[in-house]
C-alpha cells in the first residue's frame, strides 16, 4: 500500500484545528479530510483515499459516507451514493457574494460552511440531498 502525504501547510488556516477537534468525526474520517483539505483543487479516487492510512482503507465506505453526510465531500459524479462513487472532491457550494462580480454559475470552496455557518453540519445520516 502506497502512503498518501498530508501537507498541513496547504490547508486553509484554522481548518486543520476544526477538523482535529470535531467530536463528531472519527479518527479515520479526520485523516481522510486532512488529506483532501491539503489537496483542495483535486478530485480524489477511492484508491487514493484508501492510501491515506490503513485505518481508512479498512473502513473506506463508512468514512466516505461520514464525510459526504457531514457535507465535507461531494461525490463525482454528483448525487451518487458514496459507496458507488468513483471519485470525490471538497464540496463546492454557490457563493452569493460573487453574484455581483461574476457569472451566477461560478462557485468557490466552502469547506468550512458546515462548521462556521452551522448549515447542514450533518446528523450522521446517509442523505445525499
Amino acid at each position: 500500500m502506497r502512503r498518501a502525504t498530508i501537507h498541513l501547510n496547504r490547508i486553509e488556516p484554522g481548518l486543520a484545528e476544526l477538523v482535529l477537534t470535531d467530536p463528531d468525526l472519527t479518527l479515520p474520517g479526520k485523516l481522510t479530510l486532512l488529506y483532501v483539505l491539503s489537496h483542495p483543487d483535486q478530485t480524489h479516487t477511492r484508491q487514493e483515499l484508501a492510501d491515506v492510512d490503513q485505518l481508512v482503507a479498512d473502513r473506506l465506505d463508512e468514512i466516505l459516507h461520514e464525510l459526504v453526510g457531514r457535507n465535507w465531500l461531494a461525490t463525482v459524479p454528483p448525487d451518487t451514493p458514496p459507496c458507488l462513487a468513483a471519485r470525490f472532491q471538497l464540496r463546492q457550494d454557490h457563493d452569493p457574494d460573487q453574484d455581483n462580480d461574476q457569472a451566477p454559475d461560478d462557485t468557490r470552496l466552502q469547506v468550512g460552511a458546515a462548521v462556521f455557518g452551522g448549515g447542514g453540519g450533518g446528523n450522521g445520516s446517509d442523505s445525499w440531498n
